[in-house]
């Protein structure tokens, strides 16, 4: 058994835990951002964050700890940590990321409009002169009757 620590220690130990949390949250957050929301970049996610969860805190506790070894409270600090990014940052991040994703999107979205709006213009035009030739056309048909519906004589016997 570890011999027990002091509370400045343990209190450091703590808050870099905690500080790894926040990194956790952060990078997952990217990782959520880049990979998307399908089911396999969640689950991948996921499974990163995890390994990467458990490699931070055992690297941390064996490098730069006190106590050399991992301890609940470092891992309990680690996870508020993590909570505490998306309970207190994910919701910026979230508008930043939709903010970004807005913002690349914006080439295309202008482009399709410089182009769209042109051909359109000229499908519109063409569309109207022949819609107005075969008006004319129609024109054309009923005014060249010789006689009326209603003036037509039958033979009747």
């Amino acid at each position: 058994m570890a011999a027990a620590q002091a509370a400045p220690a343990l209190a450091a130990d703590a808050l870099c835990c905690l500080g790894l949390g926040f990194l956790l949250g952060a990078l997952y957050d990217l990782a959520r951002f880049l990979l998307g929301d399908r089911r396999a970049a969640c689950f991948a996610a996921d499974l990163g964050a995890f390994c990467l969860a458990a490699v931070l805190l055992c690297s941390f506790s064996a490098s730069r700890s006190r106590a050399g070894t991992v301890r609940w409270y470092m891992a309990a600090a680690l996870l508020a940590g993590d909570a505490g990014y998306f309970g207190v940052l994910a919701p910026a991040t979230r508008t930043l990321e939709g903010w970004l994703k807005w913002l690349l999107t914006r080439p295309a979205a202008l482009l399709a409009l410089a182009v769209g709006w042109p051909v359109r213009r000229m499908a519109e035009g063409a569309r109207r002169a022949h819609h107005e030739k075969k008006q004319k056309k129609a024109q054309a048909r009923r005014t060249k009757q010789l006689q009326k519906n209603a003036k037509v004589l039958y033979n009747s016997k």
